[in-house]
């Protein structure tokens, strides 16, 4: 693709959040990054309905599902550092507000043993991703038939205005080709595959919504 031939967005990414894996067997990629990387421990989701909605595909409603495991490669939140947006500093506070709920913790109690040791997905730092598709269609599925497993998009989560962003790479001509809502978290796939050597661009909103995990490996 010539220079002229990519996209011009008036989009200043303010960080690159998660890279995400597309992988065939969820145990065993996180039993290899484990090992590799000594990437542990991950907390596990299953997406699916009836807490996957508003799935799209290709620009259509879809019903897709994937189990997807997620740790954070630069530890735990770090009360101590500095934050510098308005939006950062907003997701933070209503990610470990949300945590302390779901913990049973009430304000001012000792949870600082249990926040230290859990990961931290949708808050500052990178964390990574593994994506295991199940049922339906999707650019999981489409990965895998093309190429098999490996990097399938870079996230970020740092967007004041997620949903303005998106917009401006749809204005852009760059099309968003799969969504979905996971109960309060939001995100969209923007297709940047032709431009970035088959990686796509994955914005969310509403982090903080995440829920809590269906498990922790290893346990």
């Amino acid at each position: 693709m010539t220079d002229s031939a990519i996209p011009q967005v008036d989009v200043a990414l303010p960080e690159v959040s998660h890279v995400a894996f597309v992988v065939d067997d969820l145990e065993e990629s996180m039993r290899r990054f484990g090992a590799l990387f000594g990437m542990e421990p991950w907390v596990t989701y299953r997406y699916e309905p009836p807490r996957l909605t508003d799935a799209t595909y290709r620009g259509e409603p879809a019903e897709y599902s994937m189990r997807v495991a997620v740790t954070d490669v630069g530890g735990p939140v770090d009360l101590t550092t500095t934050v510098v947006s308005g939006g950062t500093l907003q997701r933070v506070v209503g990610w470990l507000t949300a945590l302390r709920d779901r913990l049973g913790l009430r304000p001012g109690s000792d949870g600082g043993e249990v926040l230290s040791s859990f990961p931290n997905p949708g808050v500052p730092g990178l964390n990574v991703e593994l994506i295991e598709p199940l049922d339906g269609p999707s650019t999981y599925t489409e990965h895998l038939d093309a190429g098999g497993t490996g990097i399938h998009h870079i996230g970020c989560f740092a967007f004041d205005d997620p949903r303005a962003a998106v917009e401006r790479y749809e204005d852009a001509g760059i099309q968003v080709v799969q969504s979905g809502r996971f109960e309060g978290l939001k995100f969209w796939y923007l297709d940047m595959r032709e431009e970035l050597d088959g990686v796509l661009l994955e914005i969310a909103a509403n982090l903080w919504a995440v829920p809590s995990p269906d498990g922790v490996y290893p346990e």
